[in-house]
């Protein structure tokens, strides 16, 4: 069964930002937690894309990495940094609300996308 994805529209000048909280986020991440940091690593491969603006195309989880990662990165900038906190905001408002994120359950989805991949494999 196709699971539910969510199309995330980026400007050209968003994406850098959106690269940088996602290195960040994945860098701030432990050995133990490299099926999360895997997923951050593919939104980024989603940002090569050409066009603006383009959609990046998120599954549950993601949405809840690229939207934890924004996060991060607003609570670690300052306002000296108006431009980049402006860009964060615009993702985020663009993204299901703290309510939806914070329902998917990301050990749930990294266990579908386990079982998905040996399904695929055998």
């Amino acid at each position: 069964m196709e699971r539910p994805t969510y199309g995330l529209i980026v400007h050209a000048e968003e994406r850098p930002v959106l690269a940088l909280a996602l290195k960040v986020f994945r860098d701030g991440l432990g050995h133990e937690e490299h099926r999360i940091a895997a997923i951050a690593d593919e939104v980024v491969v989603e940002l090569n894309e050409n066009g603006d603006p383009f959609t990046v195309t998120l599954d549950a989880a993601m949405m809840k990495v690229t939207w934890s990662a924004l996060h991060t990165l607003l609570d670690d900038t300052v306002r000296g940094q108006r431009d980049d906190r402006e860009h964060l905001h615009a993702l985020l408002h663009r993204l299901p609300g703290e309510h939806d994120i914070r329902a998917i359950d990301l050990d749930e989805e990294l266990e579908r996308r386990a079982r998905g991949s040996v399904s695929e494999d055998g």
